[in-house]
């Protein structure tokens, strides 16, 4: 067999009794099951384990470069813009007209009043999101907007009840846009799992 250093992709796939374009995980199981006959700290062979780590090694090889795995996740500074003035200005009208919404809910029934509310708190959440963000992942846009979403949701409860409005029941309806607006920042997570088990 050929050395630990220069061991084929035939030769680490024989070894390992899988074939030679086995994916990461069969390669793994694989490695797994032998390892736990001749590990040396359970009375193996250190050469022949040397040997199963060889041969996983070279069979994992070429999917760890073509499959790269997660990078790091940027800092805040490195995301975070200031917005400029004109976004800043409709910003803030923005959040004061989501704020004041709120009022409809004394005019009409409560619940029909938080809707045009809770909507354009979750509105008011994806703007500042687009406006302060540049290159940020998932991660960021979520907490971004969870934070934009918790100041203009906090002014609008208590600008409610400043005027009287009894909104404590209605709590869950204020949120149920928002959820809408953090759901679609990915859309696709954990519908679509590959299959581990064999």
């Amino acid at each position: 067999m050929a050395s630990l250093q220069s061991l084929h992709r035939d030769d680490a796939a024989r070894l390992l009794g899988v074939s030679r374009d086995a994916d990461a995980t069969t390669v793994r199981r694989a490695f797994r099951a032998w390892a736990a006959l001749v590990h040396p700290d359970h009375g193996g062979d250190p050469r022949a384990f040397r040997a199963l780590c060889a041969a996983r090694d070279t069979l994992l090889a070429p999917i760890a470069e073509t499959h790269p795995g997660p990078q790091p996740r940027q800092a805040w500074s490195a995301v975070l813009i200031r917005p400029r003035p004109m976004d800043a200005a409709g910003l803030v009208l923005g959040g004061l007209i989501a704020v004041a919404a709120v009022a409809a809910a004394g005019w009409v029934d409560v619940v029909w009043g938080v809707i045009p509310a809770a909507v354009l708190a979750a509105l008011w959440c994806v703007a500042v999101s687009r406006c302060v963000l540049r290159g940020g992942d998932h991660g960021h846009v979520i907490v971004t907007r969870t934070w934009a979403w918790l100041a203009v949701a906090s002014a609008q409860f208590g600008l409610a009840v400043a005027l009287g409005i009894a909104v404590i029941e209605v709590l869950p309806l204020l949120a149920l846009p928002f959820v809408t607006v953090i759901a679609a920042v990915n859309p696709g997570a954990g519908l679509r799992r590959t299959s581990t088990s064999g």
